[in-house]
């Protein structure tokens, strides 16, 4: 079903799963499309209505295709291998999207950004305050894209470990995150903390970060929580995929430290000051957070 006819001679065709595609996504397409553009969605057309939402133009065309699988998903290859015909070029976002079009150009990450415009000391406070954050947390977005994928619970436990070692840190995360509750009891008990804070606007990292004082993004929970983690995911055998650097993007924008999974490319910002990479051990993600805390700048907030 399409939701706008797709333009003939545009110049670059977005292709973009719902399945993996979360609102840094959608932002992104939204941004980069200009008029003449077209954009494929392959999931329903409130994706579309998504994207619209977000800002992407009316001159930009949108075809959207219902969820699908099997050999129609193979099917739906061919016809959207058929629409490439009429653009210079098709760009694919996502790892499903890019084995359906192998020919197409990957998403050209990991480029920043722009920077949100300068908050005011009254915006930060007021949000601040809407999320319950006490002055002087350290409060740490958990984010992914989609956040679907975010195992919890090695975020929490990390970040306990810090909490316990003196760090004053704060969770914020999307009510769509898997296993919250959990994640909430377990960081709660350990720490002596407070519960997780859970605000839709986690899903988009440039509606928060500017009150917040950093960033997590880990790796695809699949590795660790196959079923929790999957999502909207269809495959049968679920396995971990490429994770986008999109929130961790968005935080170095917003000069904001970034706790990183060194799986995620960063490209030439893995070594921005900022950053911070860790792997599979907890407590090296809560030494990371620790210092970042305990930091002479963290104090100053």
């Amino acid at each position: 079903m399409s939701s706008a006819p797709i333009a003939s001679q545009a110049s670059v065709l977005h292709v973009v799963c719902f399945e993996e595609a979360g609102d840094c996504t959608l932002e992104r397409i939204a941004r980069e499309a200009i008029a003449g553009d077209g954009v494929v969605v392959l999931g329903p057309e409130s994706l579309a209505s998504r994207l619209r939402a977000l800002g992407l133009s009316d001159a930009v065309s949108i075809e959207s295709h219902g969820r699908v699988g099997g050999q129609r998903w193979m099917g739906l290859a061919d016809r959207v291998t058929g629409l490439a015909s009429g653009f210079s070029e098709v760009v694919a976002h996502g790892p499903r999207t890019r084995r359906l079009l192998p020919a197409a150009r990957p998403a050209a990450e990991p480029v920043l950004p722009p920077a949100p415009a300068p908050w005011s000391a009254e915006r930060r406070a007021r949000v601040r305050r809407e999320l319950g954050l006490a002055a002087g947390e350290f409060a740490v977005l958990v984010g992914g894209d989609p956040v679907e994928w975010i195992d919890l619970s090695f975020a929490a436990r990390a970040s306990a470990m810090a909490r316990v070692g003196g760090a004053p840190l704060r969770l914020v995360v999307s009510p769509r995150v898997p296993r919250i509750a959990e994640a909430s009891r377990f960081y709660e008990g350990a720490a002596l903390g407070k519960p997780i804070v859970v605000d839709d606007r986690a899903d988009r990292p440039w509606e928060l970060l500017p009150a917040l004082d950093g960033l997590i993004q880990d790796a695809d929970g699949a590795a660790s929580q196959p079923v929790a983690c999957a999502g909207w995911r269809t495959e049968a055998r679920l396995s971990p995929q490429t994770v986008s650097p999109l929130p961790a993007l968005w935080a170095i924008a917003c000069g904001r430290p970034a706790c990183v999974h060194r799986t995620i490319d960063l490209g030439p910002h893995a070594e921005h000051a900022l950053v911070d990479q860790f792997e599979n051990d907890v407590a090296e993600l809560a030494r990371a957070l620790h210092a970042r805390a305990s930091s002479a700048s963290a104090a100053s907030r």
